[in-house]
C-alpha cells in the first residue's frame, strides 16, 4: 500500500497531525485541518463535529433504532 506524502515536502515527510481551527474567516464555525507536521500544508479539512456520533447518542436517549 501507498504511503501518505505531503504534496510541498514530497519524500520528506508523511506524518500528519489534525489541528482545530476557530477563526476561519468568513465564519463562525470550527474546523479541523488535517496538515503536514514539518511545513504545515493543508492536505484535508473536517467537520468539528461528529454528526453520527450526535445521531447515535440522541437516538439512543430517545429509544430509537438507526438500523431499522
Amino acid at each position: 500500500m501507498a504511503s501518505s506524502k505531503c504534496p510541498k515536502c514530497e519524500d520528506k515527510n508523511s506524518t500528519f497531525e489534525l489541528v482545530l481551527k476557530e477563526n476561519i474567516r468568513g465564519t463562525n464555525k470550527k474546523m479541523y485541518f488535517v496538515q503536514c507536521v514539518a511545513c504545515g500544508t493543508v492536505v484535508g479539512v473536517t467537520d468539528y463535529f461528529d454528526i453520527p456520533a450526535i445521531l447515535e447518542r440522541f437516538a439512543n436517549k430517545l429509544n430509537i433504532d438507526l438500523l431499522d
